[in-house]
């Protein structure tokens, strides 16, 4: 890679990482300044977007894509998407690198800060809470029935597939099956598991596969298990009364069976909180850019006609993202690539 590369990450990242830190915001027009720059880079220096135009074009549209799916899971702000929408510009064919170098890094040291900052009432209560057959048959069912889908597409298809091309390719199966034509996903990644079996068993199921299988299910619940538990450590109680425009909640307001009730907000429990999300429509919650002042309004205008049960609600401590985008750029330029690679 070229130096100019290398310096458009540290003019920017330091940038960029300065303003979230010290005033909690990254300005649209640096985004915009390291968009323009990074075209000019890629079209006069490295010559990128010359040579590999097309290549260059379906990776920033896969890149867009992930930052818009990470910004309605809540994950990010749409600050910190178009940050990385804007990395991805200066770094075209490598943008789940940032994405591998940028996350890994910071959720291992997260969560091992979760499990030193809790105790064993809280992990026990978690852990308790997760203990529902429902839940553990739908971890096992999902990950079968994506690991026989990836199988099928890297096989038969001779498709080159990755872990973070799994993750879009379900939440596109997600908005098809469950949103567009209202099917449950349970049933789906049933029906998927069994016409797998009929057709592809031979190719698919082996002792490999199921050994796959379940140290994958084990991951993601355990994922599950470390995501639940950061609630103690990630989010606070804040009374209804102080709530300010811009705090980003840790928990949902919705009405169910003519009462109003909270529900916290986890990553991993996405595609509920979007099936909640267009079936209940929550009053407060799912805004990762903080919520609005009319939002609060009507929470307190509940709480004054004595409809909400509760006088508080968690929102969610500060974690800035541009310093780990920053470093998960600069990872990729040194490592070529995702730094996994080179520990294996």
């Amino acid at each position: 890679m070229s130096f100019p590369v290398l310096l458009t990450i540290l003019l920017f990242g330091i940038w960029t990482s300065y303003t979230d830190i010290k005033k909690g915001v990254i300005k649209n027009y640096s985004i915009l300044l390291l968009i323009l720059t990074s075209i000019f880079v890629n079209i006069f220096l490295t010559e990128i977007f010359v040579t590999h135009t097309l290549t260059s074009g379906i990776n920033l549209i896969m890149a867009i894509t992930a930052g818009i799916i990470l910004w309605l899971a809540g994950i990010w702000s749409a600050a910190d998407a178009k940050l990385f929408i804007a990395f991805s510009f200066l770094l075209p064919m490598m943008f789940l690198s940032i994405l591998v170098n940028s996350f890994v890094p910071l959720f291992l040291f997260l969560f091992l800060y979760v499990i030193i900052k809790t105790g064993f009432k809280e992990k026990r209560e978690i852990f308790v809470e997760l203990l529902k057959p429902r839940l553990i048959l739908n971890i096992f069912l999902a990950v079968l029935a994506l690991m026989c889908i990836s199988y099928i597409i890297s096989h038969v298809f001779k498709i080159s597939v990755n872990y973070f091309l799994i993750v879009i390719i379900f939440f596109l199966i997600f908005w098809i099956v469950e949103q567009k034509f209202k099917l449950k996903l349970t049933y789906f990644f049933l029906a998927v598991t069994i016409v797998s079996a009929i057709f592809f068993h031979r190719l698919i199921f082996n002792l490999s596969f199921f050994l796959n299988w379940m140290i994958f299910s084990c991951i993601i619940f355990f994922i599950f298990f470390l995501m639940l538990l950061s609630r103690f450590v990630y989010s606070k109680p804040v009374k209804l009364n102080e709530l300010k425009e811009g705090m980003i909640p840790a928990e949902i307001i919705f009405q169910k069976n003519q009462k109003y009730v909270k529900k916290p907000i986890q990553f991993l429990t996405l595609l509920t909180m979007l099936r909640e999300r267009s079936s209940s429509k929550p009053i407060f919650g799912y805004n990762p850019d903080g919520v609005k002042s009319e939002d609060i309004q009507k929470v307190l205008n509940l709480y004054r006609e004595k409809k909400l049960k509760f006088d508080e609600i968690r929102i969610c401590k500060t974690m800035h993202f541009a310093p780990a985008l920053f470093l998960g750029a600069l990872i990729t330029y040194f490592a070529k690539g995702s730094f996994i690679y080179l520990l294996v």
